[in-house]
């Protein structure tokens, strides 16, 4: 007998051994999590890992017959079913890859806005200079429709998109110009302050199938203490534009429901449950709370807003419970990130993207440049373009794609290649950030021992996998998957 380091179980080595499929595991409490490369997984009490481990479990046992059994599951060695393991290793591994579907158009660097958090690097109005012209926006809709995804998404980002809404308008116009040929399934998403939304932006959204996105991080003190406008209040501007659209919404207006992004700064931390009930009072059901990385004005004001992986996970632990409690009162909201999680723990797929920068999504700065990712062209704003793979008017969609860079990217990003990723019991749900690797530690592989992103990551599939072994917060969570379409 020997002691695993890890778990302190006992691992014997038994002639029935050969019954125990490839696995990963994690201890938590007094549960062993099990997980595999069909993307099942099982919460196991410590004394059935023993009799798992030893070949004590056969086909015939409790535990492996039956629906969700270790059968089902592809735990038992010799009752796998190959055609289920390769399916799921089509769908891990991309080999069904049609192509970028997720472009990221940022038609200006000027702001409005001075955000404490900013990682934009955003750049004074006087500075036109920053702003895509028609002739470059054209450019990046030719490259846009040069991948054969039959599905494309176009994001507007900047600084603020509104401040270039002609060139806003253009792309919109243009890339519905060439669809026509194309005919692809085209959607439009303009992530906004909404400082400038008129009445005729919305009417024009609606109109043209466009989608909003604002940033509101809670309650009105911590929104404006986050978000600074000198020439206004940004929090009653903010909730003005949700009401504007809702209002729209409700007179009958074709337009998506508004979605809001909150991002965590220190000061978040102990208002979890205020910052739940604000979003979901102003009738957003999507509630997204997004981390702070260590880019632009971030990076710069880390020791006042940043914080660690433990104070996230204690602070989305405390989202999720309000959630799930407001759910069970019949108020109907969910969390972004969980949705994409829950997406690939409890069905096995992807929502949007998996985190495969340039094979599923690309980035397109005011000047044509193009990256691997958005992450990957902050950066370049603060002055590293390893991640620029390109320029539209100049590189083929086949020479961004075959870019050094790109290969380099994609191996990192996969667990398979990273030692500890791979012995990881999160491995098949996860995410590897090449670009906050080499952006925390000069190496896209990282030093994951002490990762903030990994520490984040496994902080998040902990608070999860401990809901999904609730009965009762496991059925509101497995109700969100309803939202996965929209």
């Amino acid at each position: 007998m020997r002691v695993s380091r890890l778990t302190e179980l006992e691992t014997p080595s038994v002639p029935k051994a050969e019954r125990v499929a490839q696995h990963n595991f994690r201890v938590r409490g007094s549960k062993v999590l099990v997980t595999n490369e069909a993307g099942e997984f099982a919460a196991l009490s410590a004394e059935d890992y023993r009799r798992y481990l030893t070949g004590e479990i056969g086909p015939d046992d409790t535990l492996a017959k039956g629906p969700g059994g270790l059968i089902q599951k592809e735990f038992l060695r010799d009752q796998l079913d190959f055609r289920v393991l390769a399916g799921a290793s089509v769908d891990k591994n991309l080999l069904d890859w049609k192509g970028p579907n997720v472009h990221t158009v940022v038609v200006t660097l000027r702001c409005n806005f001075k955000c404490a958090y900013c990682h934009a690097s955003v750049v004074d109005l006087s500075r036109t200079d920053k702003d895509m012209s028609v002739e470059t926006a054209r450019q990046v809709v030719e490259l846009i429709f040069q991948s054969p995804s039959p599905s494309l998404m176009i994001e507007f980002q900047g600084g603020e998109p509104l401040l270039n809404w002609p060139v806003v308008k253009f792309i919109v116009a243009y890339a519905r110009k060439k669809n026509e040929a194309a005919k692809r399934s085209l959607h439009f998403g303009l992530i906004s302050n909404f400082s400038l939304l008129t009445d005729e932006v919305v009417a024009w959204a609606e109109e043209n199938g466009v989608s909003f996105c604002t940033s509101l991080d809670g309650p009105e003190d911590l929104h404006n203490r986050n978000r600074i406008h000198l020439g206004g209040n940004t929090y009653q501007e903010v909730t003005a534009g949700l009401r504007k659209i809702q209002e729209r919404r409700r007179q009958g207006a074709k337009l998506d429901a508004p979605n809001a992004i909150c991002t965590v700064t220190r000061q978040s931390l102990p208002r979890a449950r205020e910052i739940v009930e604000e979003l979901s009072g102003l009738g957003l059901e999507r509630i997204q709370v997004g981390p702070l990385d260590p880019i632009g004005f971030a990076a710069r004001a880390w020791d006042k807003i940043g914080y660690g992986a433990e104070e996230f996970a204690a602070f989305y632990a405390e989202v999720l419970d309000s959630l799930i409690e407001l759910n069970r009162k019949g108020v109907k909201a969910y969390e972004k990130m969980a949705l994409i999680f829950l997406i690939r723990i409890l069905e096995k797929g992807h929502w949007r993207f998996p985190n495969a920068d340039a094979l599923c999504r690309l980035a397109y700065n005011h000047d044509g440049d193009v990256y691997t990712c958005e992450e990957g062209r902050l950066l370049a704003n603060e002055g590293d373009e390893f991640f620029k793979i390109g320029r539209a008017g100049e590189s083929s969609y086949a020479e961004l794609l075959d870019h050094p860079t790109v290969r380099a990217s994609l191996m990192a990003a996969s667990p398979n290649c990273q030692p500890l990723c791979f012995q990881c019991a999160y491995n098949p749900y996860c995410t590897v950030s090449p670009v906050f690797n080499h952006r925390t530690q000069a190496s896209l592989w990282g030093q994951f021992t002490s990762n903030a992103w990994c520490g984040k990551m496994m902080g998040i599939f902990d608070v999860l996998f401990e809901r999904l072994e609730d009965p009762e917060a496991r059925k509101v969570l497995e109700s969100w998957l309803e939202y996965k379409d929209r």
